[in-house]
């Protein structure tokens, strides 16, 4: 299919305001470490949870979810999982860019001490955003956000009331998204 999109590493994401710091992550036969939050990083979050998603499957499988007042911080704690990522600020260097990004938590089979890359995503307010967990095991996010869960903050908007101009103006589809 013409226009696959091949997901990016985090280092590589491009769209203005986005924060992606490097996490300490240790995984032993018996354990897994993960760091999810520095009080000197500035990021203190009263709020934080964590969800599940299984193989194969899309968040809002169909539309971009957004926030007007608060920013997301994502961690995968194991399993992978791509970032969609929609820059909708008209006032933004990057509006309409659109990227993919892969986020690899690691497996629990690990038999060996290991160290392995992790990243806390932040999406910035008024980017658009979907997940998907591509591998065959389920994914675990953490998410600490910037303030408490308001309804009234966030929204979701159609895949196909978007145009996406690197798309040729057709809209985004997680079909499209290669794995390589």
């Amino acid at each position: 299919m013409k226009n696959k999109i091949h997901p990016l590493s985090p280092e590589k994401v491009s769209i203005k305001g986005m924060e992606i710091l490097d996490r300490t992550s240790m995984m032993k036969e018996v354990s897994l470490l993960k760091l999810l939050v520095k009080s000197r990083e500035k990021c203190f979050s009263v709020y934080s949870y964590v969800s599940f998603t299984r193989p194969g499957y899309a968040r809002d499988a169909d539309r971009f979810h957004f926030h007007r007042f608060q920013k997301d911080r994502f961690t995968v704690v194991f399993g992978k999982l791509w970032i969609l990522l929609y820059d909708a600020r008209k006032d933004s260097k990057t509006f309409g860019k659109l990227e993919v990004i892969q986020v690899d938590g690691g497996k629990f089979s690990v038999t060996e001490k290991k160290e392995l890359p992790v990243y806390t995503i932040t999406i910035p307010e008024g980017v658009f955003h979907g997940i998907k967990n591509p591998g065959p095991e389920w994914t675990c996010l953490a998410n600490h956000p910037t303030a408490e869960y308001n309804p009234k903050d966030e929204g979701r908007v159609p895949f196909s009331e978007i145009p996406i101009l690197s798309l040729g103006g057709k809209p985004f589809d997680w079909n499209i998204v290669s794995k390589k």
